[in-house]
């Protein structure tokens, strides 16, 4: 099985049990596994495992369920809540069957009792977990992803938006949430036909798409209206962000020769991190600015003093 360099992350307190494992893994005889080598990063606690990940791509995670600073389920509940992308495998001494059911029950993709399994045992529970994982993935993203612009649905976008909005408690960052509506959907579609409002819709998408990061979430909330979670940002970037996005709408409609343009109005709501608002009451928030703004627009005004 040829496979590259699998990346494992080994939170393990034991010394011996560390050396046990890296052991296994780095004297591989199986004519299966041969061809693929193992890169471990090894750390001792729950504090060490966090601040790791935050810095650093792995393959899999390599769980003991008793940690100096965390302890049992909860132990893996906090590594997968805070980052869901890593398969985990966990680890325990216990030959209990409802830990490790449990355990399955709360994100891992398998678990290993310590000194009943040998080096193929490990490699196997690697490479399945990595590929269910995988598909676990895959399944997911078709449910969080709105068919029609690729975004992220409404779904897709509360289940990111409440993982960044832990991680920036934590490393104490800004978020800037922007909710956005088309003016005109409606007028579009009711004169020139529901193909054409779809093509807004994916030409709305698409500004978005240019005037944000990657690392930037953008979702279609649903019909016409968008949602955008921008991060790592500051009030002071605010401006630049709807000028960034006005010249995008005004070069699209420049270049795209139609009877209609797209326009959108917006709101605003800068998430502070010290405060213990909830991703719901954000969203209201720059919901409710974007109606003002809106109403402001039939007036002339505008909401952002840009």
């Amino acid at each position: 099985m040829e496979i590259g360099t699998i990346k494992i992350l080994l939170i393990e307190d034991s010394n011996f049990d560390a050396r046990i494992i890296s052991d296994m893994l780095t004297n591989i005889e199986s004519k299966d596994f041969i061809k693929t080598q193992f890169k471990i990063s090894w750390v001792k606690n729950l504090s060490q495992a966090l601040d790791i990940l935050e810095k650093n791509y792995f393959d899999i995670i390599l769980l003991d369920l008793t940690l100096p600073d965390s302890m049992g389920i909860d132990t893996l509940k906090k590594v997968n809540t805070e980052f869901p992308e890593v398969p985990i495998i966990v680890m325990t001494s216990l030959n209990d069957h409802i830990i490790a059911i449990n355990a399955v029950k709360s994100g891992a993709q398998d678990y290993l009792i310590k000194g009943q399994f040998n080096t193929n045992l490990l490699l196997r529970a690697i490479y399945y977990s990595i590929e269910r994982h995988k598909m676990l993935v895959a399944l997911r993203s078709m449910a969080l992803i709105d068919q029609l612009t690729g975004l992220y649905n409404r779904h897709g976008f509360m289940n990111l938006a409440q993982h960044h909005i832990k991680l920036a408690k934590r490393k104490n960052k800004d978020l800037l949430i922007m909710y956005c509506d088309l003016d005109n959907l409606k007028y579009i579609n009711d004169n020139y036909g529901h193909v054409e409002g779809d093509n807004i819709i994916k030409d709305t998408a698409n500004i978005l798409k240019s005037t944000f990061r990657e690392s930037d979430v953008i979702s279609r909330f649903g019909g016409d209206e968008f949602v955008v979670l921008a991060i790592d940002v500051s009030r002071e970037v605010i401006c630049k962000l709807i000028d960034r996005l006005e010249k995008n709408i005004r070069e699209h409609n420049k270049n795209m020769k139609k009877p209609y343009k797209i326009s959108m109005s917006i709101g605003v709501k800068v998430f502070n991190p010290n405060c213990s608002d909830e991703i719901e009451e954000i969203l209201n928030e720059a919901d409710r600015l974007m109606y003002k703004n809106k109403r402001l627009k039939k007036k002339g005004k505008r909401l952002f003093p840009c």
